[in-house]
């Protein structure tokens, strides 16, 4: 369906802005509780907060500092679900956290804030933290400093690609009645009489007109800048932070465990978390008032993560030269006066517009974590429908292993291809040739991401649908083949060709730069 053949039906129960996770749950939920629902994404599915994220799905140990019990309840009640209903796409993930001289709690309390994190989590999906020698923490972690004075493990869970995990939810979205929608922005929202109407969108060049009893703005970091394309004047919601990581290249493979820790210099959160044959350092959490779509990390940064990294892991000699890429996430957060950034909450908020003196039937989201999309959805559904909304339940999924283990590919590939849960064959049939020996990848995937995921440019198909991009090579080695794929797939000529994979190539060394190429005034790409 077209927004132009959309726009021809009855009135949408409900338009959702933003396709990341929050987004696309919100279109999932509507769909599921009988609501004539679209969703409209100005970019690609995922585009935003979510593909640049830590990848964690976390209840959030840091919180329990700032007392927000309930929310780590609900974050890890939400781990649990998602380790029992995606398995093929979260996996557990063990933690180390050493006892150093500059982490900011004694030893005595991490041990109580842990074991309050097990009893929170009801022991659900992953087992218990145990306490580490110092003999056993050096075994585990021979890189650790020689300062460290034995420590903890405990287990939490990691997303292996949460663009995937969004676009599983659109899929749903689609498959209970949901109209979905990528590289089609809003551009107005009409309320002429104080009550949402319509909401014009684009795409193609073309803008249409799509009535709409409400809408549900869960643009993310672009919160703010949609509202404003409404006819009363909004309110500022938003406290947005700016999250940079990079991604460093070792001698061997980091091995299956993190390592949770405090920055030396500040006392920030860090961590240190394998992504396949890489290592994950990060992050920062400093304020951000730019534009969300130019958003990179700084040359400040970069250098911070790689002083950081030296310091917790002195024996992996984390240095410039092995940072293969780095790349910078905004938090959209609830907006708050002062503080430091860290304590600013990550609970979520569905504001209710007509409540405070704008449209009805207008509703925003901020705040929320990647885990949490769930709960997030089901409050919005109880504003618009006004009562409490159904339970979401999903099956655990059956036969997906043996489905994999069935391909008959090596290990390496077999990692890779898991994205694709019982949809990995479908995949694969499209053709085994390999696209790319650092992710790995093969050219089916493509043809895959083309044909059924709606992916539209080089960039949906590498970095949002395949994960190739997230490789060493940032799909570099094989964008160019990927376009000629994605060409034969959706009708593009030898110039569009060209084009396209000139335009992953720009969108690759923007938002996944590599050490020592950043503009921190540059514009964004396109």
């Amino acid at each position: 369906m077209t927004p132009a053949e959309l726009a021809g039906g009855p009135p949408l129960d409900v338009a959702v802005i933003g396709g990341g996770i929050n987004g696309a749950a919100i279109a999932r939920a509507a769909a599921a509780h009988g609501l004539r629902a679209a969703l409209f994404e100005a970019s690609d599915y995922g585009f935003g907060t979510t593909w640049r994220s830590t990848k964690l799905i976390h209840g959030g140990l840091r919180y329990l500092e700032h007392g927000d019990v309930g929310l780590v309840f609900e974050s890890l009640r939400e781990r649990a679900w998602l380790l029992a209903t995606r398995p093929y796409l979260v996996r557990p993930q063990r933690f180390l956290l050493p006892v150093l001289p500059w982490t900011r709690r004694p030893a005595w309390q991490l041990r109580m804030g842990l074991a309050t994190y097990d009893l929170l989590a009801l022991y659900r999906g992953v087992p218990g933290h145990r306490r580490l020698s110092d003999a056993r923490l050096r075994e585990l972690a021979p890189y650790l400093p020689a300062e460290a004075r034995g420590g903890f493990s405990f287990f939490d869970a990691r997303v292996i690609a949460p663009e995937r995990l969004t676009w599983e939810l659109v899929r749903e979205a689609r498959q209970l009645g949901a109209v979905c929608f990528n590289h089609c922005p809003v551009v107005a929202i009409e309320a002429p009489g104080g009550s949402v109407e319509a909401v014009v969108v684009e795409q193609s060049g073309q803008r249409v007109r799509v009535p709409a009893r409400a809408v549900v703005n869960a643009a993310g970091p672009w919160v703010d800048a949609v509202n404003r394309l409404g006819d009363l004047p909004p309110p500022e919601l938003l406290g947005v932070t700016r999250g940079s990581h990079i991604v460093v290249e070792l001698d061997g493979e980091p091995g299956h465990d993190a390592v949770f820790s405090t920055a030396k210099s500040d006392g920030r959160v860090f961590f240190a978390v394998p992504q396949d044959d890489l290592l994950l350092i990060g992050t920062t959490d400093d304020r951000y008032d730019g534009d969300p779509g130019a958003v990179q990390p700084t040359a400040e940064d970069i250098a911070y993560l790689l002083e950081e990294g030296r310091a917790l892991l002195p024996g992996l000699d984390i240095r410039k030269e092995r940072v293969r890429y780095a790349y910078a996430g905004l938090r959209p957060l609830q907006k708050v006066a002062g503080g430091p950034e860290a304590a600013i909450t990550r609970r979520h908020a569905v504001i209710d517009h007509g409540k405070l003196g704008g449209a009805r039937g207008m509703y925003s989201v901020v705040g929320g974590k990647l885990s949490t999309f769930r709960p997030l959805a089901n409050d919005v559904i109880e504003r618009l429908l006004g009562r409490k909304a159904a339970r979401w339940e999903a099956a655990a999924p059956a036969g997906w292993r043996e489905q994999l283990l069935g391909l008959g590919f090596d290990h390496p590939l077999r990692r890779h291809l898991r994205r694709y849960g019982a949809e990995a064959p479908r995949a694969a049939d499209l053709g085994r040739d390999v696209l790319c020996l650092h992710a790995p990848g093969l050219e089916g995937e493509v043809r895959f991401a083309a044909r059924f995921e709606q992916a539209a440019t080089v960039g949906d198909a590498l970095l949002r649908r395949t994960g190739i991009g997230w490789a060493k090579c940032r799909g570099l080695c094989c964008h160019q083949r990927a376009a000629e794929l994605l060409g034969e797939e959706l009708g593009w000529n030898a110039a569009e060709r060209q084009r396209q994979a000139a335009a992953y190539a720009a969108e690759v060394a923007y938002h996944l730069p590599v050490e020592g190429t950043i503009d921190r005034h540059a514009p964004g790409p396109g």
